[in-house]
């Protein structure tokens, strides 16, 4: 049995999310370090978190996730004006041996690194909910 977690979860000593919904949690290892995943019925949210590398700004490592971004977006969004930054896009994927699912791939830029965030969802209209919980990720040490 998963640990279990809903509204304020401490990713990091750093980050923090709101989660609206009762979450699994569990760590993987992935291809940079370990991933944070936090799963229910319907959503997936996949996390790799990055610490700020010597040289880097918020704003150039913002750009360089911007000039990577799949080309397939169905649709982009930008929040440069706001702090913590974010930049993030809609995928419609269709995996070989899943059923179609959309993808929100986000990006969230903080003074010590960001938070990479894909939240994969089974239905369309879930985005307002992928959107929420993107949004609620805050740095909570400077």
């Amino acid at each position: 049995q998963s640990p279990r977690v809903r509204g304020d979860f401490q990713m990091t000593q750093r980050w923090r999310v709101t989660l609206p919904d009762d979450y699994a949690t569990r760590f993987e290892n992935g291809k940079f370090g370990t991933d944070l995943v936090l799963w229910r019925a319907g959503a997936t949210c996949w996390t790799t978190i990055y610490n700020q590398k010597e040289g880097e700004t918020p704003e150039t490592t913002y750009e360089w996730r911007k000039n990577n971004a799949s080309k397939d977006a169905v649709q982009i969004f930008e929040y440069r004006d706001n702090s913590p930054m974010r930049f993030g896009y809609l995928l419609h994927e269709r995996p070989a041996d899943d059923p179609e699912r959309w993808a929100l791939y986000t990006f969230t830029f903080g003074k010590g690194g960001h938070v990479v965030m894909a939240i994969y969802f089974d239905r369309e209209q879930d985005i307002e909910i992928a959107k929420k919980i993107w949004f609620s990720i805050a740095e909570t040490k400077e």
